[in-house]
This record gives structure tokens, C-alpha cells and sequence, in this order.
């Protein structure tokens, strides 16, 4: 019999699970590891991407720090729209997209935080 629906049985574990990244210069998010990320920087914050694959979509959550840190994507990554707020406890919900994941790679993505 065909499978009609999708159950979160089958759906791979990097797709039900959230992380915290550890705060650093540079932090790379792996693909793989989950679907949500987490982070409050403890500095400007350099991101690089591994073992990402066409049409996968992350969710990465970095709370304001209250210290002026800038965040830099790739240069493969455009943003749609939005802008990094770091006011301390600002809460910015990241989505990005992976459109291409052949020699050079590209991604959108789009910052955006609770209305208030």
C-alpha cells in the first residue's frame, strides 16, 4: 500500500530537532544537524553553512545581545528582507532557503522579529 501521508516517523531526525549554537566569531550551521537553530552572540557573528542540500529550509532564532553585534551571512546567501536588531532579549527569527546547492551554491533568506 502507498504511503499517503507523512507521519514525523518518517521524517529524518535533523528535521525535529533544535539546537544551540555555540556563540563565537564564526559559527557554522550545519545542515544536517537540525532544524532550528539558536543563538545569542557574544560578538559580531560571522556564519559559514555545511552539508546543505537543494530545497531545505532552516530556521535560525538569534536573541539581541544589547551590544551592537552585526551578523554576516555567505556571500552566497541574499537577503530578501529585514534587518538584524540587537537590542538585548529581541528575538529575530531567520528563515533561510537553499536554492542551489551545486558549485556555487545560493540561499535567501529574510529577518524578522514579534511585533511589539
Amino acid at each position: 500500500m502507498a504511503l499517503t501521508k507523512i507521519s514525523s516517523g518518517v521524517i529524518a531526525a535533523e528535521f525535529q530537532t533544535a539546537s544551540n549554537l555555540t556563540a563565537n566569531a564564526t559559527v557554522d550551521m550545519d545542515w544536517n544537524s537540525s532544524q532550528v537553530f539558536r543563538l545569542t552572540p557574544t560578538s559580531s557573528t560571522t556564519f559559514t553553512f555545511s552539508d546543505y542540500k537543494v530545497g531545505m529550509v532552516k530556521i535560525l532564532i538569534v536573541t539581541g545581545a544589547g551590544s551592537s553585534y552585526t551578523l554576516t551571512f555567505p556571500s552566497e546567501a541574499t537577503n530578501l528582507g529585514g534587518t538584524y536588531d540587537d537590542t538585548s532579549g529581541t528575538k529575530n527569527f531567520i528563515q533561510i532557503i537553499c536554492t542551489d546547492d551545486d558549485g556555487t551554491p545560493e540561499f535567501f533568506y529574510t529577518i524578522t522579529q514579534p511585533a511589539t
